[in-house]
């Protein structure tokens, strides 16, 4: 963790699948597509939190 914070790290190389799930999320923010506050809720719930 120390070493992202760290100024002169490199940036880390992303897998074709990452940014393949970075173009999707853009694209759908894109639209105007986000969760919604029930939707958040499930979801943190799901997790216990």
């Amino acid at each position: 963790m120390l070493i992202l914070a760290r100024e002169e790290s490199e940036p880390v190389p992303l897998s074709a699948g990452e940014l393949a799930a970075i173009a999707v999320s853009k694209s759908a923010a894109a639209r105007g597509e986000f969760a919604t506050d029930e939707d958040m809720r499930l979801i943190w719930a799901a997790h216990g939190l």
